[in-house]
């Protein structure tokens, strides 16, 4: 017990210097390459042009999953920090052969994966909200349609005064592509808005903005049939997860009610076979 808590004690404490060294890099030599890079605040990393098509796609993949650059090195170097602990383990505890193998493996792994795995779970976690809040954002237009407002004045009217129904996702996205709408072409906003955020449901609805605009149809009736279907596809979720959770349940209750009962009534049974005479 007492060389335990050595242990313990000399772990904190090395965590704690470890703590203190890295503030302390990063408050007085913040200005070099390495730490500038791992604590960019922007975009800022200057890459070579061997690289560019690497740095467009990353970039691209961030904007998905509404990360910035910043926030990734945070939590690269926050992975890296953790794989490195996990494996100082084997150097603190008396593990066996195996132990120390499957720490090893697992920190290499959390620093080395981890950022990326983080990366993709919040690019859908994002198209998801993106989505959740797409039938909602296209019936807001419709009525401003209805008035007699045009697309534009539509989108602005929604992304300045929807913040209280819809998410900040989707209204960031309405903002960018109501400003590159303006000032670009429309092929090159309808191409940023289905790039930065990875939406089938977006995807579908600038298809037909397209054709909108080559063939005159209204974009109020593509919006009202759109809106309809993304109901309909929602209103199908529900019934799908309505349908499965029955399964859920009985496999609760084989699980972890099922067991108790079956020990409730065998544990007497079996006790009084033991023991008849008491």
């Amino acid at each position: 017990m007492i060389e335990l808590f050595s242990y313990l004690t000399l772990f904190i404490s090395l965590g704690i210097i470890a703590f203190f060294l890295s503030l302390y890099a990063y408050v007085h030599y913040k200005h070099r390459r390495l730490l500038s890079a791992i604590f960019a605040k922007e975009d800022d990393i200057i890459i070579t042009d061997n690289f560019s098509a690497k740095k467009a796609e990353f970039k691209l993949k961030l904007q998905r999953a509404g990360l910035t650059r910043k926030q990734f090195n945070e939590i690269v170097f926050a992975s890296i920090l953790a794989g490195i602990s996990l494996i100082s383990l084997i150097f603190i505890m008396d593990f066996s052969f195996l132990t120390e193998l499957f720490l090893v493996v697992s920190g290499v792994a959390i620093a080395i994966f981890m950022p990326y795995i983080y990366v993709e779970e919040q690019i859908k976690a994002r198209i998801k909200r993106i989505e959740n809040d797409l039938p909602i954002f296209i019936d807001l237009l419709i009525i401003i349609l209805e008035g007699g407002g045009g697309l534009n004045n539509a989108i602005d009217k929604v992304t300045t005064e929807g913040a209280s129904v819809l998410g900040p996702d989707l209204l960031s996205e309405s903002k960018k592509f109501k400003n590159e709408f303006i000032t670009y072409s429309s092929d090159v906003a309808f191409t940023n808005l289905v790039n930065r955020t990875g939406s089938d449901a977006i995807a579908t609805i600038v298809g037909f903005m397209r054709l909108s605009e080559e063939t005159g149809i209204g974009v109020k009736s593509i919006f009202e049939n759109q809106a309809q279907e993304l109901k309909s596809m929602e209103m199908l979720n529900i019934e799908k997860k309505a349908a499965t959770m029955n399964i859920g349940i009985t496999l609760v209750m084989f699980i972890f009610i099922l067991p108790a009962v079956i020990a409730m009534i065998a544990f007497p049974m079996a006790a009084d076979a033991l023991m008849p005479g008491f």
